[in-house]
């Protein structure tokens, strides 16, 4: 009897140990399985590098695509070098406007280059590309990158000398204009015209707003029809950053917002400063920013008599920036027919 309970002892002990050994077996073929499908081999690291061109096994992808980029980063720039166009720096402008999208594009290279640049280093090949032929198609998008960039010049050394002939005519007053997050790149260029015509010092955008050489450029252009260009313009991350630097640096200048709430005054009722005045308009939907309207100076709103309960930002500003000028008697001098 002991010797069967001895047996059957041993017997359960044995079971128990292969049950675990079976286990652990289990575990570790199951880590390397994973371990090859997402680690790959150094033969097959090498066969990356060298042939590009080749169909690769998707859990490579990631690698891969790293690999044709630089690719095509080093083709491209090496045809580049050959234009004397300086490739670190396009390539830096190229991470800016990726990385700070408010702030567009550079100017020295212009939108066109800049996503030309772009469109050729994150191009995914076929499988039948090769080497030679990313390297040809390199040839290509420089040549074209250089066109880009010399038209991009041209139309910008134009502008520079149709703009200083006419900002010599421009008549300038203590206005200033301040986009508080204005979405529209259309309404902001028609703004720009109303400060262009109301003899603004300058328009100054905040945000989100499109402004000239940043985000919504090409379309605030189009409706500005060159008003952009006459009105020096300066952009700011949040509309207290601009408040705090104008407070600073025309203390003299009162800023004036432009809302309807139960503290503003008709614009007609209220008494504009002849030593200048800030006239800040805001988002299309949610309007003033209501953080910055404890640091004005004076609301003001223009009344509505219909269903809606405003105009359209566009049309608010020439009202208010005109009703100034007929206060401080800049209409007088101008003569009328008899």
């Amino acid at each position: 009897f002991v010797l069967w309970t001895i047996m059957v002892v041993l017997g359960h002990s044995a079971a128990l140990i292969a049950s675990s050994y079976h286990h652990y077996a289990s575990r570790v073929i199951a880590s390397r399985r994973l371990h090859m499908w997402t680690t790959p081999s150094p033969k097959q690291m090498m066969s990356a590098v060298h042939c590009p061109h080749q169909h690769r096994p998707r859990l490579f992808s990631f690698t891969s695509d790293r690999y044709e980029e630089q690719e095509r980063i080093i083709a491209l720039h090496a045809e580049l070098q050959k234009l004397n166009i300086d490739a670190a720096a396009l390539n830096d402008a190229n991470l800016q406007a990726v990385q700070n999208p408010t702030n567009g594009y550079d100017g020295q290279y212009g939108k066109s280059a800049i996503k030309s640049y772009r469109s050729f280093v994150q191009a995914k090949s076929s499988d039948d590309d090769t080497v030679k032929s990313i390297s040809v198609l390199a040839g290509r998008v420089a040549r074209q990158i250089d066109f880009l960039i010399k038209r991009h010049r041209s139309h910008e050394s134009e502008w520079i000398r149709h703009s200083d002939a006419a900002k010599e005519t421009r008549q300038i007053f203590p206005l200033i204009l301040l986009l508080d997050n204005v979405r529209s790149a259309f309404n902001v260029g028609s703004l720009f015209r109303t400060a262009d015509a109301a003899g603004c010092s300058r328009v100054v955008t905040t945000g989100i707003t499109p402004h000239p050489g940043g985000s919504g450029a090409e379309k605030l252009t189009k409706s500005a029809l060159g008003a952009d260009r006459m009105v020096p313009s300066y952009h700011f991350d949040t509309t207290l950053q601009a408040i705090e630097s104008m407070k600073e640096k025309l203390p003299d200048y009162k800023i004036i917002g432009m809302e309807t709430t139960e503290l503003s005054a008709v614009y007609s009722d209220y008494k504009y400063p002849k030593e200048g005045m800030v006239l800040i308009l805001g988002n299309e939907v949610t309007g003033v920013d209501t953080e910055i309207i404890p640091l004005l100076d004076a609301v003001v709103e223009i009344p509505m008599f219909g269903a809606k309960n405003s105009l359209n930002v566009a049309a608010c500003a020439p009202v208010v920036l005109f009703e100034a000028l007929r206060q401080w008697k800049v209409l007088d001098s101008i003569e009328s027919p008899e």
